[in-house]
């Protein structure tokens, strides 16, 4: 009997919410398996509930971030993590690996790198799936990017990747040789799936329902500096405060908009595409630097959401060696693909008009 086992690997809440999606639809008739990492900590407490749904015949958990500590990428330790591989599955996995046809992942990271180099001479084909923007823009596998697209076993992946799913394959700008694939929009009246997403998420409705939400992006996770908070001060002193609600990215240890007094508290463990398919977008106004969950009620729903990106306005970098291109890319979305309630402020002078426009009505003139 051929082997149709299907293995999806989740590092973060998005990821979830989409590996979810592809296996009720593109691999609805294939035996799954899930991988959820402790890349987003607040992961772990899904995986009763992900279980329960039968979903996947197995889910597994796996410790990477202690293993991204151990390991860095320059390191002469890589040599050693590849020939000690299978033994580092073990203490990485809490159960241990399985046969599968297809291995669908999101991140590039040292992780999947093993699994494909785990998998190199088995006939088992590995799948890219969208993790945001990133995966529009970067081309992962170039070797001036990364030392490891230059290891002998960190490279491997490269023969075994040949496809990516995305939600809007038009909108790709990579200049790799990976063929963009059309994944399915998810469908806003498909209740059954949003109300199996509220019981694995454990979705409750917001406490209070703000006009005006600010979508943080993973910049002091990742260490990189900008007037992000700023930028958030700038708004909510526009909009006030009883309006105003910064939705905190879940792989910041520090919820410090929360603590700076900007925005009350809010989870940070639930997919925002769920928040969209619970309660909908009338009066909403979405505002950020460039985070891709501002796009994606437009590429994932269709929604025409009034969103204020405020990446002209941001000091700093985002994606650092791919800035220019992500630029492109903003640029290639506003022209083509975002509806007329969509918002490129060039000043602060711009950002509080527009703000006030939309329905600010703190008034600080």
């Amino acid at each position: 009997m051929p082997n149709n086992r299907i293995l999806l690997v989740a590092n973060s809440v998005y990821q979830l919410l989409t590996a979810i999606h592809m296996r009720c639809t593109i691999w609805k008739e294939r035996e799954a398996e899930l991988i959820v990492t402790d890349g987003t900590p607040s992961l772990r407490s899904c995986l009763p509930r992900l279980k329960e749904t039968g979903l996947f015949s197995r889910v597994i958990y796996a410790a990477v971030q202690e293993l991204n500590r151990r390991i860095s990428a320059s390191s002469d330790a890589i040599d050693t993590l590849f020939k000690e591989q299978k033994r580092t599955f073990e203490w990485m996995l809490d159960n241990e690996l399985g046969n599968y046809a297809k291995v669908c992942f999101a991140n590039f990271d040292l992780f999947t790198r093993m699994l494909a180099n785990y998998y190199y001479a088995a006939p088992c084909e590995f799948v890219w799936y969208e993790d945001g923007f990133s995966s529009y823009v970067i081309d992962y596998l170039k070797e001036e990017r990364a030392a490891i697209n230059r290891h002998p076993e960190g490279r491997r992946i490269q023969d075994k990747v040949e496809r990516v799913f995305l939600y809007e394959p038009r909108l790709a700008i990579r200049k790799d040789r990976i063929v963009n694939c059309a994944l399915p929009k998810i469908s806003l009246q498909d209740t059954d799936f949003r109300n199996m997403l509220n019981y694995i998420f454990s979705y409750t409705k917001p406490e209070s329902q703000e006009d005006f939400i600010f979508l943080e992006q993973s910049f002091r996770a990742e260490g990189i500096k900008g007037n992000d908070l700023a930028l958030m001060k700038e708004c909510r002193d526009v909009i006030g405060r009883e309006n105003f609600l910064v939705k905190p990215h879940p792989r910041n240890t520090e919820n410090l908009p929360y603590q700076m007094g900007l925005s009350r508290r809010c989870p940070d463990s639930v997919p925002w595409e769920l928040f969209l398919l619970n309660e909908g977008t009338a009066n909403k106004t979405i505002i950020t630097v460039c985070s891709n969950a501002a796009l994606t009620g437009r590429i994932v729903f269709g929604m025409d959401i009034p969103t204020v990106m405020l990446y002209q306005l941001y000091q700093g970098k985002v994606l650092w060696k791919e800035d220019e291109t992500l630029w492109r890319y903003l640029r290639i979305f506003r022209n083509q693909f975002a509806g007329p309630h969509y918002y490129v402020p060039q000043t602060i002078y711009e950002l509080r008009c527009i703000l006030r426009y939309l329905g600010g009505c703190n008034e600080r003139r």
